[in-house]
């Protein structure tokens, strides 16, 4: 039986993403979804679906350009290389793969195809009948209307071994080709008459209007306004800046309602589709700020500054590998690798680096004095920290180098992680996304970060920073000891006390972090109250007492929890509180 997994490239679709994605999931396996900057609720849709445990693997793209063949040539690729699919179905968030033959359902069909063949099902143009009616119920259940006859248009379905000889996807996803000198040569296709694409491409006038600004916008941001590529998005996008509406029904003439489709076993029920707002207005607001980014990071890029991508190696190999993956995957190109080896295993970390397509060294820090060593080794004019745990997004260190290359006030720029709406946020941490924190000085919160205990939540990987920062703090050596990360140290160091120091915050998280260390822990209150006893004179009397009585009960709360109590170094940390503890003024 053939493994099936979909691939897909969406918008804003709000409206159908549920239908689409439980539909597809009767017919495929799994599911790799780029969410192309979606901003209707269609993510969070997505993610609830992923949360309820649905095989339905999420990324996000955040820029203007419509580069759908080529996204979805990778994912083909991804799909066969990293997933196993035998099978591969490209399909859009507004196409239903179905059957009118109840003896041929579609996931018997696509698991029995042959894997060294590219096939290909017709599309049709279906509709609602009444779209503003039963929103919430899933799609194909609804009374609907489509063409009298199919589109002269094919939709590719993909075997292992014939992507193997015809590697691209044309844009739309209509056939599958190879390249010979200029030539495009596309892959031989069966058709399999009795399946089809039912295509629900307008849906509205509101959601016509969206989708002709992402369409077109994204369209010419890639060839340019003149080209001759999908041109019917421009005659629409004229229509709309005309004051008009693109059409959006079929005519009485030309429909018919559909009577012998053959729905998915056992009844659909959606949990997170309520319909949709859509706002032309908003859509173009957001690809007009879209494309301003783009073009700031265009105009960045051809300066062609160097990231230095300090990975500290602090004992877990496993974890620092997964902190390669995440560098390997940034968009930025201008990168070289600093591994700052606190255990002594030089030699597996160059093998590892090794297959990094990046310059890369490696830095002792068994001993003092390495903040120098790693000065010298780090040519980058801006360094990006990356604790092993976090993985950052693919665009941090693009978005965050533009900013610094282009506002020189910024000492550096951090965003905060991404979390789920209902995760708590721990105690000794501070979301940078606050009011008073848009653009801040140093210096207030460095006195933040002595009173609350709390270092920024996106940790030190969420920041960018200038090298003249690391340099004015001997590059955080004193934040590091005996292989354990001190955040409030760290961030103490690098918020600095000069009142002209100016810090950028990301409105939007940039990384994760996937694992929290339970071995740090129990050593947060000593790092706190060793803090309040070398810099607790830079608050005033009455912040400082307060401090201390919030140590003491956090202190009690950390030394109650069962992970940490399970930490090998527990007592120690324990022990080493108490008695800074004990030195603190009352």
């Amino acid at each position: 039986m053939n493994k099936i997994i979909a691939v897909s490239l969406i918008a804003d679709c709000a409206d159908i993403i549920e239908s689409f994605v439980r539909h597809t999931l009767t017919y495929a396996d799994e599911m790799l979804v780029i969410d192309h900057a979606a901003a209707d609720g269609t993510g969070d849709v997505l993610h609830a679906l992923c949360e309820e445990g649905l095989p339905l693997c999420i990324e996000r793209y955040e820029a203007a350009e419509l580069c759908h063949d080529e996204i979805m040539t990778n994912l083909m690729h991804r799909a066969f290389g990293e997933h196993g699919a035998d099978i591969v179905v490209p399909v859009d968030a507004d196409e239903f793969l179905v059957t009118e033959d109840a003896a041929k359902p579609c996931r018997a069909v696509l698991q029995r195809l042959r894997t060294d063949v590219t096939f290909y099902a017709w599309h049709w143009m279906y509709e609602l009948e009444e779209p503003e009616k039963d929103a919430g119920e899933f799609l194909l259940s609804r009374p609907l209307r489509r063409k009298k006859r199919h589109e002269p248009v094919q939709k590719a379905i993909i075997g292992r071994e014939a992507a193997r000889s015809y590697p691209l996807l044309a844009q739309g996803t209509h056939y599958l080709y190879r390249m010979e000198g200029e030539e495009r040569v596309p892959a031989p296709a069966l058709p399999i008459s009795f399946l089809h694409f039912a295509h629900f491409q307008w849906r509205g006038p509101l959601h016509t209007a969206v989708k002709v600004l992402n369409g077109w916008i994204g369209n010419a941001a890639k060839y340019s306004v003149h080209t001759a590529r999908c041109y019917y998005w421009k005659e629409h996008f004229d229509t709309v800046f005309e004051g008009g509406e693109p059409p959006v029904a079929l005519s009485p003439e030309e429909r018919e309602r559909v009577q012998n489709l053959v729905l998915p076993q056992g009844r659909i029920e959606l949990r997170y589709t309520k319909g949709a707002a859509f706002s032309p207005l908003q859509s173009l607001m957001r690809l007009s700020e879209q494309l301003a980014q783009d073009f700031a990071e265009e105009r960045v890029l051809v300066r062609r500054k160097l990231v230095s991508v300090v990975v500290p190696y602090l004992g877990d190999l496993s974890l620092w590998r997964r902190a390669l993956e995440s560098v390997a995957s940034q968009t930025y190109p201008y990168m070289e690798v600093v591994a700052l080896d606190f255990v002594g295993d030089a030699s597996r970390l160059r093998e590892a680096l090794a297959a990094l397509s990046v310059p890369h060294v490696v830095v002792p820090a068994l001993s003092g004095g390495w903040g120098a060593a790693l000065s010298r080794a780090a040519h980058g004019t801006y360094i990006q920290w990356l604790l092993p745990g976090d993985r950052l997004f693919p665009e941090k260190i693009v978005q965050m180098a533009t900013a610094l290359e282009l506002d020189d006030e910024l000492d550096f720029v951090i965003a905060d992680a991404a979390r789920a709406a209902d995760d708590a946020l721990p105690p000794f941490v501070f979301r940078m996304k606050q009011p008073h924190c848009v653009v801040a000085a140093g210096a207030w919160h460095r006195k933040f970060v002595l009173s609350a205990g709390a270092s920024p939540e996106g940790g030190l990987s969420g920041a960018l920073l200038r090298r003249s920062v690391l340099d004015a703090c001997a590059w955080l050596e004193t934040a590091f000891f005996r292989a354990h990360f001190f955040p409030l140290a760290a961030f103490m160091l690098l918020f600095q006390t000069r009142g002209d120091f100016r810090v950028g915050v990301f409105e939007i998280p940039l990384l994760t972090h996937e694992v929290q260390d339970a071995a740090e822990l129990p050593w947060h209150p000593a790092e706190w109250a060793a803090l309040l006893l070398s810099c607790g004179g830079e608050l005033e009397p009455e912040v400082f007492q307060k401090a201390r009585a919030s140590l003491a009960e956090r202190a009690q709360d950390v030394f109650r929890r069962e992970d940490a109590c399970r930490v090998q170094d527990f007592v120690c940390a324990r022990k080493v509180f108490e008695e800074i503890f004990s030195q603190l003024p009352e």
